[in-house]
């Protein structure tokens, strides 16, 4: 009986893509939702996500792009920084840009957080960073990861905002 030597080498796994929700007609990224709010106007729901708006982005006149409150429909858009690792060192990482519309009719809301983006000379749809085949994979599976959990924070900040009700100020307290 004859015995071959062999040698094992270590192969390194490879990286595996985040889940992200996609919308099924158009494969693009989408956070979207309808969230029930019984009793509540479409003009109380838009007055809460302006308050909303305006204690969660820094300078909200910048990202508040549709305010229309005859039709109820919000739009922002907003952008976001995420990190790397280079080094062992966390440093800046990619710019991600998004749209968020918020539509209200009485009782009931609807949000859509699409157009999710890399902003760089040219912004480039998120999806393309799901690519398992890219030399870059790793990184970008983490870039995806961030922007999963950026979006899902934004979502659940803006619900949770609109469950209470927006401040009245009296003309006397200002």
């Amino acid at each position: 009986m004859l015995v071959l030597p062999s040698l094992v080498f270590a192969q390194k796994n490879k990286p595996v893509a985040p889940v992200l929700p996609m919308d099924a007609e158009t494969n693009l990224i989408s956070y979207t939702g309808v969230v029930d709010a019984t009793g509540v106007t479409s003009k109380e729901l838009f007055k809460r996500t302006i308050a909303w708006a305006k204690e969660f982005y820094p300078i909200p006149s910048s990202v508040l792009q549709v305010q229309d409150s005859v039709n109820g429909k919000i739009v922002c858009k907003g952008k976001f920084d995420t990190k790397k690792t280079k080094g062992g060192q966390q440093v800046a990482g990619d710019r991600i840009m998004y749209n968020l519309t918020i539509q209200f009719k009485e009782g009931r809301y609807k949000y859509e957080i699409t157009k999710v983006l890399v902003q760089s000379s040219t912004s480039i749809p998120c999806e393309k960073y799901f690519d398992e085949n890219d030399p870059l994979a790793e990184e970008h599976f983490n870039t995806l990861t961030q922007v999963d959990e950026n979006l899902t924070n934004i979502a659940n900040s803006l619900k949770t905002r609109l469950e209470q009700p927006s401040v009245k100020v009296k003309k006397d307290e200002w």
